[in-house]
């Protein structure tokens, strides 16, 4: 998957001499928290509410609402924005978007093609992009299998989940590092009751963790 699949294409974007207040009502208004900031279409900078919080800390926070208010009024995007923008393309991997926001300590990322800015992607994005290969919300029953690291281990569990007439919604395994004797697939099953695949699992000298069916409750 693709950046390009999952980005917000409608963006909400201010320009460089756009007062501080109005990307404070923008930021609430559509529950946002960064905002870009372009020239045209090419991208200069970007806005977060953590840097108008940072901006408004001290010494603005001992200044009433009106005081401050004005002070924000008299501020322009550019001031505070900031310029060193890490992007990505439509066609960057979903993983490689991942990567950089982790890397880079950042909540979103603009994305550009050439010096056009045709979208962003945010974290909470990519998170729904995990959920959704988890399979998480779909009627399931979550597994845990961990099995030794060697070829061919997975086809086998996949055959016994099929000879039990189960089918997989989804399944996930980690890297693991060279040399780990084992490893663990996240799978979630849809069918009749697997005792008898959990049984023969265990027998196949497989550790298999089964937790609840569908999803959770909200206490």
């Amino acid at each position: 998957m693709y950046v390009g699949r999952r980005m917000t294409r409608n963006l909400i974007t201010v320009t460089g001499d756009t007062n501080i207040l109005k990307v404070k009502n923008l930021l609430k208004q559509y529950s946002i928290d960064q905002v870009p900031v372009v020239e045209g279409n090419r991208i200069v900078g970007i806005i977060t509410d953590k840097d108008i919080r940072r901006f408004t800390a001290s010494p603005a926070s001992t200044l009433s609402v009106h005081e401050l208010n004005y002070l924000l009024s008299e501020m322009r995007a550019e001031e505070i924005m900031t310029k060193k923008v890490f992007t990505v393309t439509p066609g960057t991997p979903i993983e490689e978007a991942a990567k950089l926001i982790n890397e880079r300590r950042v909540n979103s990322l603009p994305v550009v093609t050439g010096d056009e800015l045709v979208g962003i992607i945010t974290t909470c994005d990519l998170l729904n992009v995990l959920l959704e290969f988890l399979g998480v919300g779909l009627p399931s029953r979550r597994f845990e299998v961990t099995f030794p690291n060697r070829k061919g281990e997975i086809a086998r569990i996949a055959s016994m989940i099929n000879e039990f007439g189960l089918a997989i919604v989804s399944m996930i395994t980690a890297a693991v590092r060279e040399g780990s004797p084992t490893r663990t697939a996240i799978l979630r099953l849809e069918g009749p009751d697997p005792s008898a695949l959990i049984e023969a699992l265990k027998d196949a000298g497989y550790q298999v963790a089964a937790e609840y069916q569908g999803r959770a409750k909200n206490p």
